[in-house]
């Protein structure tokens, strides 16, 4: 009993520190009376309330900021209950959920007792991507956690749960609510995680053909809409994309030939980022094999926001990690630092100002994935080399 009070107790801080940021991390917001604008679950809300409607969720716009929703039917359908409380109890319900959420990933990676309070609050306070996420409501923290949870082994929280599903399940759900976790399948088969792989796209599957039985006409136009390339989002060479397509788009313009050019090298770096994730799997280091692979996933997307790199919480446990080779760490810890704070979006954005950028704002605006290929790089180079310096080693030992 006392254990579980002092759970409770320690995960009331990141919780509490939820609650504050969320007003201040985007529009800077009025603390009193409380009713942070966050957009995003306001969209996951909105939609819900078209479905019971009878109406069009591809052409539904909120009515204060004409947002559509743009994830696949399967998570239209998790957007029903959310129709169920009176908006203000749910932002808080969802900003709890959430700082919850960054408390199991963090303690998965080994903390405990305050350390783990202390380091989820600092991540929910200072580390940007999970501020935005909170401030915008949206789902990236619950993604990764959902991955994380799933395949990375470790300390259960609370200590006394047991494992409720196979590994796989809850990566294949996240792959059905947003696609581009379609990538640890990838990863999966790569690093000969057979049974993992194939409960993945089991649970992926299921939950899409739910969402494709519901909404027949809903699940074509998705994705009609993706194979597109059309995000319904605006520019893709928008600042505060930070995908290697966008990068790509602000260095070289904003052309068809640069356009495919770019989601060509973006394609390359998915499969490297997978290959090096196997690599580490394989030598026995899943929390950087997973790191890896999330890291991939965000260059590789077409569109992925700075609060969609979340990724640097569970990859800031990979550079204390004093088993690993030293370059691994160094340029996992510039990658982590250079997320968390930021300093890019100092920069003009808007209206396509980001295609007249000089050569050092265009540097400025790529670092993150630059920074994020170079470390998928030497992380395939550095697994490959641990590869076979082991192999070595075991050929010399059976001549001995």
């Amino acid at each position: 009993m006392r254990n579980r009070v002092a759970i409770v107790v320690q995960v009331a801080l990141p919780i509490l520190a939820a609650l504050l940021v969320a007003p201040f991390s985007v529009r800077f917001e009025g603390f009193w009376p409380w009713d942070p604008r966050v957009v995003d679950l306001e969209v996951y809300q909105y939609t819900g309330q078209v479905l019971i409607q009878g109406g069009d969720i591809l052409t539904a716009r909120t009515p204060r900021d004409g947002l559509a929703f743009i994830y696949p039917p399967f998570a239209a359908l998790l957007c029903l209950p959310l129709v169920l409380v009176t908006p203000v109890l749910l932002k808080a319900l969802w900003l709890a959920a959430a700082a919850v959420a960054v408390v199991g990933v963090v303690h998965r990676l080994g903390l405990t007792g305050w350390w783990l309070s202390l380091a989820a609050t600092a991540a929910v306070l200072f580390v940007e991507p999970v501020r935005e996420t909170l401030g915008f409501g949206q789902v990236n923290v619950f993604l990764m956690a959902m991955v994380v949870l799933d395949l990375v082994p470790g300390p259960r929280l609370p200590p006394w749960r047991r494992r409720l599903l196979p590994p796989g399940v809850l990566t294949g759900l996240a792959m059905a609510i947003k696609v581009t976790p379609a990538l640890f399948v990838v990863y999966l088969l790569l690093a000969r995680q057979w049974r993992t792989a194939r409960t993945t796209l089991i649970a992926a599957g299921a939950a899409t053909l739910l969402g494709a039985v519901l909404m027949p006409r809903e699940s074509l136009a998705f994705w009609q809409f993706l194979l597109a390339g059309d995000t319904r989002t605006g520019s893709t060479s928008f600042l505060f994309n930070q995908s290697i397509l966008a990068a790509t788009l602000r260095f070289a313009g904003n052309g068809m030939a640069v356009y495919y050019a770019g989601l060509a090298l973006s394609a390359v770096v998915a499969f490297a980022g997978a290959w090096a994730a196997a690599r580490w799997h394989v030598r026995g280091q899943p929390l950087l094999a997973v790191s890896l692979c999330g890291v991939a996933t965000l260059l590789a997307s077409p569109l992925s926001w700075t609060h969609h790199f979340v990724w640097v919480v569970p990859l800031a446990a990979v550079v204390v990690d004093r088993g690993l080779p030293a370059l691994v760490r160094g340029f996992s810890a510039a990658f982590v630092v250079w997320v968390a704070a930021a300093e890019f979006k100092h920069l003009p954005w808007g209206e396509d100002v980001e295609l007249t950028y000089g050569p050092a704002e265009q540097l400025l605006s790529g670092v993150t994935p630059i920074l994020g290929t170079v470390l998928v790089g030497i992380a395939l180079v550095e697994g490959h080399r641990s590869a076979k310096r082991t192999a070595q080693h075991s050929a010399e030992t059976a001549a001995v």
